[in-house]
């Protein structure tokens, strides 16, 4: 898909749904504030041309899977805490066909596809090996009584030292790799990364990150990162934060909040919280009300079309879009869900600028996240006029005939044939509702799901 603008009419849906974000924060944006839009799951929020996407899905994930891991430590969803899925989410941006026009030789190439087989093999097997370890653990640890488990494990299970030493060699080899393909802009991409390993690691101190300054108690982010890796569950002082990219959130009602709400919707609760799109806001503003002198289509730090779809035909993948130009006000659409909070409920970033944070990391190019807006169990409800239904009919049958996939505001559904990559989460086709007569279509969450969607967020530029 191209950077080309977005068709008039699929703007007009976008500014709706940013409108819908603004609303909810009630907040006045300036030269430094902007709202994320574009929910869900498998894209993350999709956001203007001055945030990198993969910096801003890096904090969404990972700020979603820090809520999940409060009241459910063994879970690997999203961004499963997993610094090479995000590395390796990042390297795929940056790598061909993105970079084909560069003069890169066959050596370059080849390194780097060996260096990031070798990192993702030995990222894969620390995981595991931390998996056994933690096992271990949970059998003795009533004998070390205030002992930590990577003290313990430092003495009494070597096998996790030595493939923790395995994965830091060959990240230290795939930067290298990352250096000689990437030539002069592997500087600020391997600072980049860099960062994010130190980040997750807690290894050392970056100031361009300035963890020491994000974060008042070091001591309990590296006690969430373990109880997260390891399964065990923690204390309920413990999980009264919960932090990302080392930014301290705090919660003081969070896992009361999620089990009154999974509570509910296992008793089959109705999703009463509605939100129409206002499509009038769409007509009537501009990206510039929402932070951004303009969003482009098409992916990465874009905007999707409305209606998008992919589908096999002869063994390759083909596009499908519904046309929307002119047609807004024949389509209907609405977010419905159990309950909706901002910040979840009080959550702020504590950001602060580094004094001698280096200017070439947190750039005006990047943005933090401020604030967040959040529903659980939230669908998304289309209807279309009459004279759309069997063109929304003819892509629908499509994409289940072919197994593709298809989206609608960001919300990805899949029809199977595509695999799924484990830092994502893509409802399945099966959970989408359409109904050609009354030209209705919704899309449901994932079954199972125990976490809030993020509908969007507010965020700030370095400045």
């Amino acid at each position: 898909m191209s950077d080309k603008p977005l068709p008039k009419t699929d703007t007009i849906f976008a500014l709706a749904l940013a409108s819908l974000v603004k609303s909810a924060f009630n907040v006045q944006l300036g030269n430094d504030k902007f709202i994320l839009t574009s929910p869900l799951i498998m894209r993350g929020i999709a956001a203007g041309n001055l945030v990198y996407p993969q910096m801003t899905n890096y904090l969404i994930y990972k700020f979603a899977d820090s809520l999940q891991y409060s009241d459910n430590p063994s879970y690997y969803g999203s961004s499963a805490g997993s610094y090479m899925q995000q590395l390796e989410s990042y390297i795929s941006w940056v790598k061909p066909p993105r970079w084909q026009s560069r003069d890169v030789s066959v050596e370059a190439a080849l390194a780097l596809a060996e260096a990031r087989d070798n990192a993702q093999i030995t990222s894969t097997r620390y995981a595991q090996v931390e998996d056994d370890a933690a096992a271990e653990w949970a059998k003795v640890q009533k004998d070390f009584p205030g002992v930590e488990f990577f003290d313990w494990a430092d003495r009494h299970y070597p096998a996790l030292k030595v493939a923790r030493g395995f994965r830091t060699s060959t990240h230290e080899t795939l930067i290298k790799a990352m250096k000689n393909y990437f030539g002069e802009e592997s500087e600020a991409l391997t600072g980049y990364t860099d960062g994010i390993y130190n980040a997750l690691n807690g290894v050392s101190s970056l100031p361009g990150f300035n963890q020491e300054g994000m974060i008042n108690e070091p001591i309990l982010l590296k006690k969430a990162i373990d109880s997260a890796n390891s399964g065990r569950k923690p204390s309920e002082a413990e999980i009264a934060q919960s932090t990302v990219l080392v930014p301290e959130f705090t919660i003081p009602d969070y896992t009361k909040d999620v089990q009154a709400w999974m509570t509910a919707a296992s008793g089959g609760a109705p999703r009463d919280k509605v939100i129409p799109f206002d499509i009038n806001a769409g007509k009537t503003t501009t990206w510039e009300d929402y932070g951004f002198k303009t969003v482009p289509g098409g992916s990465g730090s874009a905007q999707w079309p409305f209606f998008h779809a992919a589908v096999l035909v002869n063994n390759a993948w083909v596009d499908r879009k519904l046309n929307t130009e002119g047609r807004e006000d024949a389509i209907s659409v609405q977010i419905a869900m159990i309950n909706i909070k901002k910040d979840v409920p009080d959550i702020k970033t504590r950001f602060e600028r580094a004094k001698d944070a280096p200017t070439d990391v947190l750039s005006s190019k990047y943005g933090r996240i401020i604030a967040i807006l959040v529903g659980y169990d939230v669908e998304l409800r289309v209807k279309f006029a009459p004279e759309m239904r069997e063109e929304v009919n003819s892509i629908y049958e499509e994409v289940k005939a072919t197994g593709g996939r298809m989206s609608i505001l960001g919300f990805q559904v899949s029809a199977g044939k595509e695999e799924t990559p484990p830092d994502h989460v893509v409802t399945k086709f099966d959970h989408v509702r359409w109904n050609r007569s009354e030209g209705t279509m919704v899309l449901v969450p994932n079954s199972g799901q125990v976490y809030p969607t993020i509908l969007g967020a507010l965020a700030q530029r370095f400045v």
